[in-house]
């Protein structure tokens, strides 16, 4: 298997092409690790809800607390105002949920689903379907429409200024879904060519590929940091540019 083969084989996503009742399942790697980790963040935080008589049970329910007044005071309030308080419960799963993929592709053995476009790309269509909410909830849909047209533009050039709005909206969901994708693709390739490093030195020369396992284990380790510092950044950058995004449409012009 050559350098190329071995990449695409942990990056890229593997359809197993399930078959039932003459029904085509598109069931992949990617989407049973998403199940997966909804599946245990939905039990996790189910139990953690729960009132608890231990000190360790106590503890996760006042993290859970202290999460929630994070994503609230420093991401939905100062961005969207008073009028995000009722997205509160969108942003604390969608933070929540995109860090836990970005971890789980960190365990051995499993992939990172947010490093595949389709999945972005859906995250994205849900961060735009709550844009195009705020909008329409608070000024309906005459006001939404008039918000694409800053005030005290001159009428001549409303023909130019709305649709350049409009596909400005489109590309700040586009990029959404791009950023997040780019980002925990390109960490998961640094780390395993890292790791070929060694392998390919090693062919042509084995006491080089001996030598060379040193400094590429150590920028491994390195990198792996720096990836799980990713993991967190990404998750709070894509949900700050959703409230920032939402709070745009929401405080117009």
């Amino acid at each position: 298997m050559n350098v190329a083969d071995t990449i695409a084989h942990h990056i890229l996503d593997h359809n197993w092409g399930i078959t039932l009742g003459g029904i085509s399942l598109p069931i992949t790697t990617h989407s049973v690790i998403i199940f997966s980790v909804s599946v245990v963040l939905l039990c996790l935080l189910a139990w953690i809800s729960r009132p608890h008589t231990s000190r360790a049970g106590r503890l996760l329910t006042t993290l859970l607390e202290e999460y929630v007044s994070f994503i609230r005071d420093g991401l939905v309030l100062p961005n969207m105002g008073a009028e995000g308080k009722g997205f509160l419960p969108y942003f604390c799963t969608l933070f929540l949920f995109i860090l836990s993929v970005n971890l789980a592709g960190m365990i051995p053995g499993l992939k990172t689903a947010t490093s595949n476009i389709s999945v972005t790309a859906a995250l994205a269509l849900c961060s735009g379907g709550i844009i195009l909410y705020s909008g329409l909830k608070f000024h309906g849909v005459i006001g939404f429409i008039k918000g694409f047209v800053p005030s005290g533009t001159p009428m001549w050039l409303v023909p130019l200024i709305f649709p350049l709005e409009v596909i400005s909206t489109v590309i700040k969901v586009c990029v959404l879904a791009i950023r997040l994708f780019a980002n925990m693709l390109s960490g998961h390739m640094v780390l395993i060519c890292l790791l070929l490093i060694i392998f390919i030195v090693g062919q042509m020369k084995f006491s080089a590929g001996v030598l060379s396992v040193f400094p590429a284990m150590g920028l491994e380790i390195f990198m792996t940091c720096l990836e799980l510092l990713v993991a967190f950044l990404q998750a709070y950058v894509f949900s700050l540019l959703t409230a920032i995004f939402a709070g745009s449409v929401i405080h117009t012009h």
